[in-house]
């Protein structure tokens, strides 16, 4: 009879299921790291099923064996009658030991390596973009695809979600597990609401890269428009970006960084997306502070007493500075710009942008539609031209696509009506929120509108020779609304459909 290798409590039938699970796990678990260490592009689930899901079952097998050898001691006991057997003991005098202990030592150094290897890579692998944008592929796609087009798209979702610090990573995780379920059992709301509660400050993430002292002088930004007549009119906006702090002394003029410099501005919102702040206080060093309220939403005593006071910080303004959604009038002006879309088509941008507004179901839909609207738009109106130019009509289809694809998620009911944008104040309230020149203090003073306040307008017009001013020029629009923009916010009439 064949003699065993290991103490005989062992051989019962659940630890042998036990052994066998583990077993099974650990030489999937090292095939499928040489498969991550040779593969140059790995599955998402490729990393799950490696490090999280087979050390977890791995695990699960050991405390089988475990579970296995105590139910046997009670099995022994009840049958013998006698006292339970005792737990194995080690004399390594013992040729039968000493293997038994081989093997248990090397299997545990063989172990303790593999598991932290596992370990550093299951950290690893939560850590990446891949398992924070393609794991979930539907809930998060709205949030992947407009990373992968941003200006931080070389920056990990880690480094501004969650930041340096164990406090942190451990809330992120915690956080996780909620997050898992809530994909599992369809649990979570479409589109996910905005702004998110319980995000990490801004200054103890954004502000390791950017801070507000880095920002000096003026940046200039010139933006081309098309209107929306049968010639596709361009329009071009040149200008100056006041963008300084004001913490440096030589700075001649601050820009609109003072907010989070040297000053602490606050604020209170009565609705949940921050979009209506009836009440701003101006804090400034050795000065009393300004308290200004707003003339056409004014707040209730009882609205003060449950408010909630907040402080502004970069993420007040630049609430999407990595997920943007495009409205289609902005989209179409780029495509435009770039040439992808052909200005020459007549009334391209007007037909463009009436392509993309309706709610599709679905992607495959809203390809099809797109294509179906600009084919018997020009099929019909501009028969000639259907026929002359389809090469560039073709274009356009193909650039529309491609502009849906990246801002529109019909399955997350996500675009741009769902989430604003408050960088600027054309198709959103964005710095209009306070500077609407009707929030006022009590001794009269208002929080400006002034365009000059913020930026200085070099040109602006069709003409490319455009009369330029260094001092800054009167803002003029491009279609003749007389002093109407004076008196109008831009978002009053521009909501990205125009």
């Amino acid at each position: 009879m064949r003699r065993k290798r290991f103490p005989d409590i062992l051989y019962n039938p659940i630890s042998m299921v036990g052994a066998g699970i583990a077993t099974v796990s650990f030489v999937m678990i090292v095939f499928l790291m040489l498969v991550d260490i040779v593969t140059a592009a790995p599955a998402p689930y490729l990393g799950i099923i490696t490090f999280i899901l087979l050390p977890a079952i791995l695990i699960l097998g050991l405390i089988i064996v475990s579970v296995g050898v105590l139910a046997e001691r009670r099995r022994r006991h009840r049958m013998t009658g006698i006292e339970k057997p005792p737990l194995p003991r080690i004399d390594l005098n013992e040729p039968r030991q000493r293997t038994a202990f081989f093997f248990f030592s090397t299997g545990t150094i063989v172990l303790l390596l593999f598991s932290a290897v596992g370990s550093y890579r299951a950290f690893e692998f939560t850590e990446s973009v891949q398992f924070c944008g393609t794991l979930c592929h539907e809930v998060m796609n709205p949030e992947y695809t407009t990373y992968r087009h941003s200006p931080h798209a070389r920056v990990r979702c880690v480094d501004c979600h969650v930041g340096s610090g164990a406090s942190w990573y451990v809330r992120s995780k915690l956080s996780g597990v909620y997050q898992i379920y809530a994909a599992l059992f369809d649990k979570y709301p479409r589109p996910i609401p905005t702004p998110i509660k319980n995000l990490r400050p801004a200054r103890e993430t954004c502000e390791e890269c950017h801070w507000p002292g880095a920002f000096l002088g003026e940046k200039r930004i010139t933006k081309e428009y098309f209107l929306s007549d049968s010639g596709n009119s361009a329009w071009t906006l040149d200008m100056l970006l006041k963008i300084g702090s004001g913490t440096v002394a030589e700075e001649p003029r601050p820009g609109v960084h003072w907010h989070v410099s040297n000053t602490i501005v606050k604020y209170i919102a009565t609705d949940s997306i921050l979009q209506v702040l009836p009440w701003v206080s101006l804090e400034q060093p050795g000065k009393k502070p300004i308290i200004y309220v707003s003339e056409e939403n004014p707040i209730s005593d009882e609205q003060m007493r449950e408010a909630k006071v907040a402080t502004v910080d970069c993420m007040d303004c630049h609430n999407r500075p990595t997920h943007i959604i495009r409205n289609p009038t902005d989209a179409v002006n780029a495509a435009m710009a770039k040439g992808s879309i052909n200005p020459t088509l007549p009334l391209a941008k007007k037909i463009s942008v009436q392509a993309l507004i309706p709610n599709y179901t679905s992607e495959e839909t809203a390809f099809d539609s797109i294509g179906i609207q600009l084919r018997e738009y020009y099929q019909q109106n501009y028969p000639q031209i259907f026929t002359s130019r389809k090469g560039d009509i073709e274009s356009a289809v193909t650039a529309l696509k491609a502009i849906y694809q990246e801002n529109f998620f019909p399955y997350m009911r996500v675009d741009w009506r769902a989430y604003r944008n408050n960088i600027g104040h054309h198709n959103t309230a964005g710095c209009f929120r306070c500077h609407d020149g009707k929030h006022k203090s009590s001794d009269g003073r208002v929080i400006s509108n002034d365009c000059q306040t913020c930026h200085v307008i070099l040109a602006q017009g069709r003409s490319l020779a455009r009369e330029a001013n260094l001092f800054g020029l009167p803002f003029q629009h491009p279609a003749d609304v007389g002093d109407a923009w004076k008196t109008t916010l831009c978002s009053d009439c521009h909501d990205g459909t125009q």
